[in-house]
Protein backbone atom coordinates (compact mmCIF):
# COMPACT_ATOMS: atom_id res chain seq x y z
CA UNK A 1 0.00 0.00 0.00
CA UNK A 2 1.24 3.47 -0.84
CA UNK A 3 2.49 5.42 2.17
CA UNK A 4 2.13 8.98 0.86
CA UNK A 5 -0.99 10.80 2.07
CA UNK A 6 -3.51 12.84 0.09
CA UNK A 7 -3.02 16.54 -0.61
CA UNK A 8 -6.00 17.44 1.60
CA UNK A 9 -4.63 15.34 4.46
CA UNK A 10 -1.23 17.02 4.07
CA UNK A 11 -2.76 20.50 4.10
CA UNK A 12 -4.90 19.73 7.15
CA UNK A 13 -1.77 18.69 9.01
CA UNK A 14 0.23 21.73 7.86
CA UNK A 15 -2.28 24.49 8.49
CA UNK A 16 -5.75 23.01 8.88
CA UNK A 17 -7.84 21.17 11.44
CA UNK A 18 -5.00 18.78 12.39
CA UNK A 19 -2.25 21.38 12.61
CA UNK A 20 -2.23 21.53 16.42
CA UNK A 21 -1.28 17.84 16.49
CA UNK A 22 1.58 18.39 14.05
CA UNK A 23 2.72 21.37 16.13
CA UNK A 24 2.95 19.11 19.18
CA UNK A 25 4.99 16.54 17.25
CA UNK A 26 7.41 19.22 16.04
CA UNK A 27 7.76 20.61 19.58
CA UNK A 28 8.33 17.22 21.25
CA UNK A 29 11.43 15.14 20.47
CA UNK A 30 9.80 12.03 21.96
CA UNK A 31 7.13 11.97 19.23
CA UNK A 32 7.48 10.75 15.66
CA UNK A 33 4.92 11.06 12.86
CA UNK A 34 4.92 8.45 10.08
CA UNK A 35 2.82 8.36 6.91
CA UNK A 36 0.52 5.39 6.34
CA UNK A 37 -1.42 6.24 3.17
CA UNK A 38 -4.98 6.76 4.41
CA UNK A 39 -3.70 7.47 7.92
CA UNK A 40 -0.73 8.75 9.88
CA UNK A 41 0.71 7.30 13.04
CA UNK A 42 2.12 9.39 15.87
CA UNK A 43 4.61 7.23 17.76
CA UNK A 44 5.95 7.47 21.29
CA UNK A 45 8.77 5.23 22.50
CA UNK A 46 8.18 3.06 19.45
CA UNK A 47 4.49 2.49 20.24
CA UNK A 48 1.65 4.19 18.43
CA UNK A 49 0.25 7.02 20.51
CA UNK A 50 -2.42 7.98 17.96
CA UNK A 51 -3.60 6.72 14.60
CA UNK A 52 -5.27 9.49 12.62
CA UNK A 53 -7.36 8.10 9.76
CA UNK A 54 -8.78 10.07 6.84
CA UNK A 55 -12.48 9.14 6.65
CA UNK A 56 -13.47 11.29 3.66
CA UNK A 57 -15.27 14.62 3.25
CA UNK A 58 -12.63 16.33 5.36
CA UNK A 59 -13.24 14.20 8.46
CA UNK A 60 -10.71 12.27 10.52
CA UNK A 61 -10.79 9.70 13.29
CA UNK A 62 -8.20 9.74 16.07
CA UNK A 63 -7.61 6.40 17.78
CA UNK A 64 -5.75 5.48 20.96
CA UNK A 65 -5.35 1.83 21.91
CA UNK A 66 -6.93 1.44 25.35
CA UNK A 67 -4.96 -1.76 25.91
CA UNK A 68 -2.19 0.57 27.08
CA UNK A 69 -4.42 1.36 30.07
CA UNK A 70 -4.54 -2.27 31.25
CA UNK A 71 -1.94 -2.06 34.00
CA UNK A 72 -2.46 -1.89 37.72
CA UNK A 73 -0.22 1.17 37.95
CA UNK A 74 -2.40 3.08 35.50
CA UNK A 75 -5.62 1.97 37.17
CA UNK A 76 -4.30 3.35 40.44
CA UNK A 77 -3.95 6.82 38.91
CA UNK A 78 -7.70 7.15 38.53
CA UNK A 79 -7.19 9.01 35.24
CA UNK A 80 -9.58 8.24 32.39
CA UNK A 81 -8.64 8.70 28.73
CA UNK A 82 -10.86 7.99 25.75
CA UNK A 83 -10.27 5.86 22.67
CA UNK A 84 -11.44 8.36 20.03
CA UNK A 85 -10.60 11.87 21.24
CA UNK A 86 -11.23 15.03 19.27
CA UNK A 87 -8.18 16.94 18.06
CA UNK A 88 -8.49 19.31 21.02
CA UNK A 89 -8.84 16.44 23.53
CA UNK A 90 -5.90 14.57 22.01
CA UNK A 91 -3.58 17.60 22.17
CA UNK A 92 -4.63 18.55 25.70
CA UNK A 93 -4.29 15.05 27.12
CA UNK A 94 -1.08 13.88 25.41
CA UNK A 95 0.73 13.77 28.80
CA UNK A 96 -1.88 11.34 30.15
CA UNK A 97 -1.78 9.13 27.06
CA UNK A 98 2.00 9.08 27.33
CA UNK A 99 1.84 8.16 31.01
CA UNK A 100 -0.42 5.19 30.27
CA UNK A 101 2.04 4.01 27.61
CA UNK A 102 5.01 4.49 29.97
CA UNK A 103 3.41 2.23 32.56
CA UNK A 104 2.48 -0.41 29.97
CA UNK A 105 5.93 -0.36 28.36
CA UNK A 106 7.54 -0.76 31.78
CA UNK A 107 5.83 -4.14 32.01
CA UNK A 108 5.94 -4.93 28.27
CA UNK A 109 9.14 -3.37 26.90
CA UNK A 110 9.54 -2.94 23.14
CA UNK A 111 13.17 -1.88 23.01
CA UNK A 112 13.71 -2.63 19.33
CA UNK A 113 10.91 -0.30 18.23
CA UNK A 114 11.99 2.32 20.74
CA UNK A 115 15.48 2.36 19.27
CA UNK A 116 14.08 2.52 15.74
CA UNK A 117 12.41 5.77 16.73
CA UNK A 118 15.73 7.08 18.07
CA UNK A 119 17.23 6.39 14.63
CA UNK A 120 14.50 8.50 13.05
CA UNK A 121 15.12 11.38 15.42
CA UNK A 122 18.89 11.46 15.09
CA UNK A 123 18.96 11.09 11.30
CA UNK A 124 15.93 13.22 10.38
CA UNK A 125 15.45 16.04 12.86
CA UNK A 126 18.35 16.47 15.22
CA UNK A 127 19.69 19.75 13.85
CA UNK A 128 23.32 19.72 12.69
CA UNK A 129 23.63 16.00 13.51
CA UNK A 130 20.93 15.08 10.99
CA UNK A 131 22.30 17.48 8.39
CA UNK A 132 25.65 15.69 8.45
CA UNK A 133 24.47 12.06 8.45
CA UNK A 134 24.24 10.15 5.17
CA UNK A 135 20.75 8.66 5.55
CA UNK A 136 17.23 9.94 6.08
CA UNK A 137 14.58 7.58 7.45
CA UNK A 138 11.62 7.32 5.08
CA UNK A 139 9.60 4.82 7.10
CA UNK A 140 9.66 2.44 10.02
CA UNK A 141 7.80 -0.87 10.31
CA UNK A 142 7.15 -1.00 6.57
CA UNK A 143 4.87 -3.85 5.54
CA UNK A 144 4.85 -5.07 1.94
CA UNK A 145 1.09 -5.58 1.56
CA UNK A 146 1.43 -7.00 -1.96
CA UNK A 147 3.68 -9.80 -0.73
CA UNK A 148 1.75 -12.92 0.25
CA UNK A 149 4.18 -13.39 3.13
CA UNK A 150 3.58 -9.80 4.31
CA UNK A 151 7.29 -9.15 4.51
CA UNK A 152 8.15 -6.40 6.97
CA UNK A 153 11.18 -4.12 7.02
CA UNK A 154 12.11 -2.30 10.20
CA UNK A 155 13.47 0.73 8.38
CA UNK A 156 13.39 2.18 4.86
CA UNK A 157 16.17 4.74 4.50
CA UNK A 158 17.07 7.26 1.83
CA UNK A 159 20.82 7.15 1.24
CA UNK A 160 21.96 10.65 0.33
CA UNK A 161 25.54 11.31 1.32
CA UNK A 162 26.16 14.57 3.14
CA UNK A 163 29.14 15.61 1.00
CA UNK A 164 28.18 19.04 -0.31
CA UNK A 165 28.57 18.19 -4.02
CA UNK A 166 26.34 15.11 -3.56
CA UNK A 167 23.72 16.82 -1.39
CA UNK A 168 23.31 19.52 -4.07
CA UNK A 169 22.17 16.87 -6.57
CA UNK A 170 18.62 15.61 -5.92
CA UNK A 171 19.29 12.64 -8.18
CA UNK A 172 22.12 11.08 -6.18
CA UNK A 173 19.81 9.18 -3.85
CA UNK A 174 19.14 5.49 -3.37
CA UNK A 175 17.17 3.34 -0.95
CA UNK A 176 18.67 1.08 1.73
CA UNK A 177 16.41 -1.39 3.52
CA UNK A 178 17.41 -1.92 7.15
CA UNK A 179 16.73 -4.44 9.87
CA UNK A 180 17.38 -3.74 13.55
CA UNK A 181 18.02 -6.42 16.16
CA UNK A 182 18.09 -5.46 19.82
CA UNK A 183 20.14 -7.81 21.98
CA UNK A 184 21.49 -11.26 21.13
CA UNK A 185 18.21 -13.13 21.72
CA UNK A 186 16.75 -11.53 18.57
CA UNK A 187 19.40 -12.92 16.22
CA UNK A 188 17.85 -16.28 15.35
CA UNK A 189 14.48 -18.03 15.33
CA UNK A 190 11.47 -17.32 13.12
CA UNK A 191 12.28 -13.60 12.93
CA UNK A 192 16.03 -14.07 12.65
CA UNK A 193 18.51 -12.67 10.17
CA UNK A 194 18.03 -15.34 7.51
CA UNK A 195 14.27 -14.79 7.45
CA UNK A 196 14.77 -11.07 6.89
CA UNK A 197 17.34 -11.65 4.15
CA UNK A 198 14.79 -13.81 2.34
CA UNK A 199 12.23 -11.00 2.70
CA UNK A 200 14.72 -8.56 1.16
CA UNK A 201 15.41 -11.05 -1.63
CA UNK A 202 11.70 -11.38 -2.42
CA UNK A 203 11.28 -7.62 -2.43
CA UNK A 204 14.08 -6.95 -4.91
CA UNK A 205 12.78 -9.78 -7.11
CA UNK A 206 9.51 -7.93 -7.76
CA UNK A 207 8.67 -6.96 -11.35
CA UNK A 208 10.44 -3.77 -12.38
CA UNK A 209 7.24 -1.77 -12.84
CA UNK A 210 6.04 -2.71 -9.35
CA UNK A 211 9.34 -1.70 -7.78
CA UNK A 212 9.35 1.59 -9.65
CA UNK A 213 5.89 2.38 -8.30
CA UNK A 214 7.08 1.75 -4.73
CA UNK A 215 10.19 3.89 -5.24
CA UNK A 216 8.12 6.75 -6.65
CA UNK A 217 5.87 6.54 -3.58
CA UNK A 218 8.94 6.76 -1.33
CA UNK A 219 10.05 9.88 -3.19
CA UNK A 220 6.67 11.43 -2.45
CA UNK A 221 6.86 10.35 1.20
CA UNK A 222 10.21 12.12 1.55
CA UNK A 223 8.82 15.32 0.02
CA UNK A 224 5.78 15.24 2.29
CA UNK A 225 7.92 14.64 5.38
CA UNK A 226 10.02 17.65 4.42
CA UNK A 227 6.92 19.79 3.87
CA UNK A 228 5.61 18.79 7.31
CA UNK A 229 8.86 19.81 8.96
CA UNK A 230 9.81 16.24 9.89
CA UNK A 231 13.18 16.46 8.10
CA UNK A 232 15.60 19.23 9.06
CA UNK A 233 18.53 20.86 7.31
CA UNK A 234 17.28 20.87 3.71
CA UNK A 235 16.17 23.71 1.49
CA UNK A 236 12.83 23.49 -0.29
CA UNK A 237 14.50 22.90 -3.66
CA UNK A 238 15.96 19.68 -2.23
CA UNK A 239 12.61 18.13 -1.35
CA UNK A 240 12.03 16.59 -4.81
CA UNK A 241 14.50 13.73 -4.72
CA UNK A 242 14.87 11.21 -7.53
CA UNK A 243 15.84 7.81 -6.21
CA UNK A 244 18.27 5.82 -8.35
CA UNK A 245 16.66 2.66 -9.58
CA UNK A 246 17.94 -0.36 -11.47
CA UNK A 247 21.19 1.30 -12.59
CA UNK A 248 24.33 -0.82 -13.01
CA UNK A 249 26.30 1.23 -10.48
CA UNK A 250 23.44 1.26 -7.98
CA UNK A 251 23.62 -2.20 -6.45
CA UNK A 252 20.73 -2.76 -4.01
CA UNK A 253 21.80 -2.55 -0.39
CA UNK A 254 20.47 -3.78 2.91
CA UNK A 255 21.92 -2.86 6.29
CA UNK A 256 21.74 -4.82 9.53
CA UNK A 257 21.79 -2.87 12.78
CA UNK A 258 22.68 -4.73 15.97
CA UNK A 259 21.88 -2.76 19.11
CA UNK A 260 23.48 -3.78 22.41
CA UNK A 261 25.20 -6.90 21.14
CA UNK A 262 27.38 -8.49 23.82
CA UNK A 263 30.87 -8.77 22.28
CA UNK A 264 31.70 -11.66 24.64
CA UNK A 265 29.03 -13.81 23.02
CA UNK A 266 29.59 -15.77 19.83
CA UNK A 267 26.00 -15.87 18.56
CA UNK A 268 26.30 -12.87 16.24
CA UNK A 269 29.46 -14.23 14.63
CA UNK A 270 27.86 -17.65 14.27
CA UNK A 271 24.75 -16.21 12.59
CA UNK A 272 26.71 -13.99 10.21
CA UNK A 273 29.13 -16.76 9.24
CA UNK A 274 26.20 -18.85 7.97
CA UNK A 275 25.05 -16.21 5.48
CA UNK A 276 25.76 -17.30 1.92
CA UNK A 277 26.25 -13.94 0.27
CA UNK A 278 26.16 -15.36 -3.25
CA UNK A 279 22.47 -16.22 -2.73
CA UNK A 280 21.58 -12.56 -2.70
CA UNK A 281 21.74 -9.98 -5.46
CA UNK A 282 22.26 -7.15 -3.03
CA UNK A 283 25.04 -5.91 -0.79
CA UNK A 284 24.67 -6.83 2.88
CA UNK A 285 26.12 -4.21 5.23
CA UNK A 286 26.56 -4.04 8.98
CA UNK A 287 25.98 -0.61 10.50
CA UNK A 288 28.47 0.64 13.06
CA UNK A 289 28.06 3.58 15.41
CA UNK A 290 30.04 6.77 15.09
CA UNK A 291 31.62 6.10 18.48
CA UNK A 292 28.34 6.12 20.48
CA UNK A 293 25.13 7.31 18.83
CA UNK A 294 22.54 6.52 16.19
CA UNK A 295 23.66 8.74 13.33
CA UNK A 296 24.14 6.63 10.19
CA UNK A 297 27.20 7.20 8.00
CA UNK A 298 28.38 5.51 4.79
CA UNK A 299 31.94 5.23 6.12
CA UNK A 300 30.68 3.26 9.11
CA UNK A 301 28.99 0.59 6.99
CA UNK A 302 30.92 -2.68 6.76
CA UNK A 303 30.39 -5.53 4.33
CA UNK A 304 29.06 -8.64 6.05
CA UNK A 305 32.04 -10.65 4.72
CA UNK A 306 34.27 -8.74 7.17
CA UNK A 307 32.41 -10.45 10.00
CA UNK A 308 32.56 -13.94 8.61
CA UNK A 309 35.20 -16.34 9.87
Amino acid sequence: MARAISKDFLNDLKNGKLSSLLERVLADDTLDLELRGDSVGIYYRGGRLFRITEKGSGTYEIYFDLNYCKTEAWSNTGIIVICNPTVEQAVKNIPYYKQAMDMWLHKNPKYEREFQQLLVRENNNQGDISKSTDYYILDIEYTDDNDRNKSRFDIVALKWESKSWIRKDNGKCSVVLMEMKYGDKALDGTAGIEKHLEDFKNFFAKPVDELKEIYRDWEKVFKQKCELGLVEGLQEKQYDVKIKFNEPENEPEVALIFANHDPDKTKLGDVLSKITCTKYKFKILIANASNVGYGLYVDKMRDVTEYQA
